[in-house]
């Protein structure tokens, strides 16, 4: 009970509905002013969250001891009553950490349904049927609202959106609701292409549904695979602007470069890229390279595919590399509950080091090596 006639509990009044054992301890730390009335609600918030209220000492205990690492425990009691979402007190603290991520983004979702930012998704609209069992999605609170249905993070599509890259539809197959991402082609007669389909918590759809999807939305499915086949660069295109961005290290006196990376719930970011010394940080992000880029395109009915040298600052030429070698280890850091890892650069070595860790309550290293830059063999 949250409330009595409109106004909150204070904590004294809540611990009357625990057990005498239970709310002893809690009495006798706020009478000797060893908590406070903010710390005793959110402990009991935890409990009624978890439906456990026999562990709310030992909870108590964890919880302030997590606090003083700086792990949002609080955040997390908080967004998860706003959200109505079970808790078990008995999480690790990086598991607290991992759960305030996915509330974070599901907070952003219902921020994003509140507001009313609209798309320009006329430049997709135009080779659409005037009708289809659906709609496209044309204003963050559309957006935010499917994600929430859905149940899988679409917060990533609200920049891709706003620039215009991609169009978000939502389409009903007997009575099943899908999540369609839209993307403008190279060919006059094929201007649309489908580049994901997903239902609620990212199920994939069968060969049949992508079918009909395709038929309902007026989009040919394209002869060649729906993913264009590798170059034969692609294995080795990473460690070709690798060997690009060393010189460009070295000559900076840069001796180790670090990039951490972080995802879950459909969702995936690459992070700080960090640069030692610490004081050459801001000297070289921004410094212009040569980096190679596997451009694909659909051409004459056929994937076709290039690699196209370009302009691109220090920083995202490291961004993109580690992005092309993360692809090629395989591993999936990004859906349910996601994983972290860092790519690590030695300078002086002239190596480079990739670490992905998969969660599942407890991280374990699921890929590691490393490779010597210029040869590309293992170190």
């Amino acid at each position: 009970m949250e409330k009595s006639h409109g106004t909150p509990l204070t904590a004294e009044q809540r611990l009357f509905a625990l057990p005498p054992k239970a709310a002893q301890p809690f009495r006798q730390l706020l009478t000797t002013g060893q908590i406070t009335d903010e710390t005793v609600n959110l402990v009991l918030d935890a409990g009624e969250l978890a439906q456990d209220t026999s562990k709310l000492v030992g909870f108590a205990a964890g919880y302030l001891s997590m606090r003083a690492q700086n792990v949002p425990v609080h955040d997390v009691i908080a967004m998860a009553k706003s959200q109505n979402r079970r808790l078990n007190l008995a999480w690790s603290p990086q598991r607290w950490k991992d759960e305030h991520e996915r509330l974070s983004r599901a907070e952003a979702l219902r921020r994003m349904a509140a507001e009313n930012v609209g798309y320009d998704v006329s430049a997709y609209q135009q080779h659409l049927p005037p009708k289809f069992p659906g709609y496209l999605i044309k204003s963050s609170r559309r957006l935010g609202m499917e994600g929430l249905r859905q149940r899988h993070c679409v917060a990533n599509y609200h920049a891709r959106l706003m620039a215009g890259t991609c169009a978000i539809a939502a389409v009903f197959v007997d009575k099943q609701r899908w999540t369609v991402e839209l993307a403008l082609g190279n060919d006059p007669l094929a201007p649309l292409r489908i580049t994901q389909i997903k239902t609620r918590y990212n199920g994939l759809p069968s060969p049949d549904t992508r079918r009909r999807i395709h038929k309902l939305l007026g989009i040919e499915i394209p002869k060649a695979p729906a993913q264009p086949p590798q170059s034969t660069e692609r294995p080795t295109l990473y460690l070709e602007n690798l060997r690009r961005v060393l010189p460009v290290l070295r000559d900076q006196a840069i001796e180790t470069v670090i990039v951490n990376f972080d995802g879950s719930g459909d969702s995936g970011q690459i992070g700080d890229i960090d640069y030692y010394p610490a004081d050459r940080n801001a000297a070289v992000r921004n410094l212009p390279v040569e980096h190679l880029q596997n451009e694909r395109f659909f051409d004459d009915g056929q994937w076709t595919s290039r690699v196209m040298p370009q302009q691109a600052s220090l920083d995202d030429a490291i961004t993109a590399l580690t992005d092309d070698y993360q692809e090629l280890s395989g591993c999936n850091w990004w859906d349910n509950d996601g994983g972290y890892g860092t790519l690590e650069i030695d300078v002086q070595a002239g190596t480079v080091e990739l670490n992905i860790y998969i969660r599942n309550v407890d991280s374990f290293c699921d890929h590691s090596s490393c490779l010597d830059i210029e040869t590309g063999e293992e170190v």
